[in-house]
């Protein structure tokens, strides 16, 4: 909402002030049309459109949808288009003495407006309809002097938090982006779709489906019984994949990651808090190559002409050159650089997918905690969230486990195992754990087999499924009989 006039003139006051006293004597009278520069608005335009409607209604069919009473420089027309648009919407008569009826018996309007709208106010609105002549291209003239408004009001709220300097630069700076792109959204207009275009993309996409052989919407992860689940990564959703150390989360975050780029050729931005690019990059070029992670390490490599690993790994390099993957291990990052790192590489690379390795190493808003971990990692998860609705698209974000579950005589994971959980698990869309049951039990039958364990899905059914571990690559397979969706019992 734009502020009252006395508020904003004295905010423009303050800052005109400021640049005044900056500027050189002699320069001054030169700079004295910025000096007094108005806020932008059309008040002619205003009463015309106002004088117009209060002739004939129907023009309300056109505009009423698309034109606010916010929008309005004159909080005198703000409140006559309301009480207008009330009228019309309850089909009553609009016109002079209807309005100043319901104004007059509209309690919390009438407050504001006694005094300063009466017969002689909208009948001058009437004498400036000749004004214009088209209605529609009225309504956006002032629809775009409010986005104007907008954007020089929040340029003074960022100039003054700056000036002021309490705040972290990274936090004015987010709060700055945030606030352009709501502007951006928030007046964005959005038509009404009839069944018919929407039955005919439904109609396109499921041919596409079908013809291609491709059986889920949201984006494919490479492992069957996985897919089978959760039907793909779709967008906005936020996937918290959780385990305690050593049992493949982030391997199992990098085939994720291959399969959606190289593959599916969607690009991948990929933080990682805890390991180096080089190492990741080992990691993927190993799994990929099929070459063990201690020979790339220590540079041995067969040069047998029947399994030349020195020409796999070539191959597999040239295979993850081309996928449109970018990583930041920058080890100190917080929520603020994450969404402005984000919507950058989104914007620039269109990226489909964000994982980030792991979540507890993440820092907050740059705000004093006082210790409470809880809180902070809370508001990060909530971050993670609202950054998945804001760019439309999956995050991926791993986690660590607290200690209980060591000391459980059943190690499966639960939700409440979340480590400084707080509200991880309500933000999540998804949330899996990885549980490798040879880990405990160097005898088990369930040797090379990891279990992943969903136990929350919002928008479809929880369960377990099994994958093949293989310790060469220090990664995750697709089992054999994966297709028939092999199931592990809950």
């Amino acid at each position: 909402m734009i502020p009252s006039t006395k508020f904003k003139v004295g905010i423009n006051q303050f800052f005109l002030i400021k640049i005044y006293m900056a500027i050189p004597n002699n320069t001054k009278q030169n700079q004295n049309q910025v000096v007094q520069a108005q806020p932008p608005a059309d008040m002619d335009a205003e009463k015309a459109l106002l004088g117009s409607i209060l002739l004939n209604s129907q023009i309300l069919q056109d505009v009423g949808d698309k034109l606010k009473g916010e929008y309005f420089y004159d909080p005198r027309h703000s409140i006559v288009y309301l009480a207008m648009v009330e009228l019309w919407s309850t089909s009553r008569p609009v016109d002079v003495i209807s309005v100043l009826e319901y104004l007059h018996n509209t309690e919390s309007l009438n407050k504001v407006s006694s005094g300063t709208v009466d017969k002689e106010f909208l009948l001058e609105l009437i004498s400036k309809t000749s004004l214009s002549t088209s209605h529609i291209h009225t309504s956006d003239l002032i629809k775009n002097k409010f986005v104007l408004r907008t954007i020089i009001q929040v340029g003074d709220e960022i100039k003054n938090l700056a000036y002021l300097q309490k705040d972290h630069p990274f936090e004015i700076l987010d709060d700055a982006q945030k606030q352009l792109f709501d502007i951006s959204k928030n007046n964005m207009e959005k038509e009404f779709v009839s069944i018919t275009e929407v039955l005919k993309d439904t109609f396109e996409r499921i041919s596409q489906l079908h013809d291609n052989d491709v059986e889920f919407r949201g984006v494919p992860t490479g492992f069957i019984d996985l897919d089978n689940i959760l039907g793909g990564l779709h967008s906005s959703d936020l996937l918290i994949i959780a385990a305690r150390p050593s049992m493949g989360k982030t391997s199992l975050a990098l085939e994720l990651i291959k399969h959606v780029a190289v593959v599916q050729k969607v690009g991948v931005a990929f933080f990682s808090l805890e390991m180096s690019k080089d190492q990741l990059v080992d990691k993927l070029v190993s799994s990929t190559s099929g070459v063990s992670l201690g020979k790339i390490r220590s540079g041995h490599l067969s040069d047998d002409p029947a399994n030349n690993e020195f020409i796999r790994l070539g191959q597999a390099i040239g295979q993850l050159d081309q996928a449109p993957i970018w990583i930041d291990d920058n080890g100190a990052l917080n929520i603020l650089e994450l969404r402005t790192k984000a919507r950058r590489l989104k914007s620039k690379y269109n990226v489909g997918l964000i994982v980030i390795d792991y979540l507890q190493l993440m820092s907050g808003k740059n705000t004093n905690y006082s210790g409470n971990r809880v809180q902070e990692v809370s508001d990060i998860s909530r971050g993670l969230k609202m950054l998945a609705k804001e760019l439309q698209i999956p995050i991926i974000a791993l986690s660590q486990l607290s200690r209980s579950v060591d000391s459980r005589e059943d190690k499966r994971p639960m939700l409440s195992d979340l480590r400084e959980s707080g509200s991880i698990e309500q933000d999540a869309d998804i949330v899996m754990f990885i549980h490798r049951e040879e880990m405990y039990h160097k005898e088990t039958k369930k040797k090379g087999i990891g279990d992943l364990l969903i136990s929350k899905h919002r928008n479809g059914e929880t369960g377990a499924i099994e994958l093949a571990w293989i310790p060469a690559l220090a990664t995750f397979g697709n089992l054999h009989g994966a297709r028939t969706s092999r199931r592990v019992n809950e």
